[in-house]
């Protein structure tokens, strides 16, 4: 009766070893994912080819965050840049080449600061994802031991077994 305990045991502990693998290959996969996105997000503009390499399981989080970061950064800017104009820092007669430069600085500063915040998101992410992937790695360990201590059990069980009904193993 505790031979067929152990093998029900251990396709238990199968079972539940393949499901830990499964979690860990697909924790692997996101938190490669996050890296590449935290890089592209770490650049200092954005680009078009940028956006392309965005990995496809954050492709559309990607774009979406993306775009509104530019729409916050844009409103950002027209707000600083209408608080510069309300205060006369461009004097009377403004330059529009001053102007463009000024809110074209303000744009970029605000979809950095920005970006930095989508960064640190991400960052967090991942670091809950890799305290998950070692806590899974400790309980594919727990199980793997587990599995050779029942392999060795059922092992001398059935050399046992074989010596009690007088049969060579």
């Amino acid at each position: 009766m505790g031979f067929i305990m152990f093998l029900a045991r251990k396709i238990q502990l199968e079972h539940e070893q393949n499901n830990v693998q499964f979690q860990l290959t697909s924790i692997s996969n996101k938190l490669q994912d996050y890296t590449n996105y935290v890089s592209i997000l770490s650049s200092d503009s954005v680009q078009m080819a940028d956006m392309a390499s965005i990995p496809t399981t954050l492709f559309s989080q990607g774009l979406f965050e993306l775009g509104n970061a530019h729409n916050q950064a844009v409103q950002i800017a027209n707000a600083q840049m209408g608080q510069a104009q309300s205060s006369g820092m461009f004097g009377q007669n403004p330059n529009p080449q001053m102007m463009n430069i000024t809110y074209q600085k303000l744009y970029e500063n605000a979809r950095k600061q920005i970006q930095k915040q989508l960064q640190a998101r991400m960052n967090e992410e991942e670091k809950q994802l890799q305290t998950k992937k070692t806590m899974l790695d400790t309980r594919l360990t727990m199980i793997t031991k587990e599995l050779e201590s029942l392999d060795q059990h059922i092992g001398s069980g059935i050399k046992s077994q074989i010596s009690n009904y007088g049969l060579q193993g």
